[in-house]
């Protein structure tokens, strides 16, 4: 487990210590939550309805609204 700011992330990814990227990114506040696959083939949020409406708004973002799960 590590700590810091989300604008620092981008080290996590560069570690030669690790054998692979982080898989979880939670903010301190738990208001969202990121969770990837080891191989980057697939990340999901999940987060307020304002931070995902901003996610599949974003032009540059490739982003689908996964169905709820019952």
């Amino acid at each position: 487990m590590r700590a810091g700011r989300l604008g620092d992330t981008g080290l996590l990814y560069d570690q030669s210590d690790a054998d692979f990227s982080p898989s979880n990114l939670w903010a301190a506040d738990r208001s969202w939550v990121l969770c990837t696959d080891y191989d980057l083939w697939a990340t999901k949020v999940a987060g307020s309805p304002a931070l995902i409406t901003a996610l599949l708004n974003d032009s540059e973002i490739e982003a689908v609204r996964l169905p709820w799960a019952h």
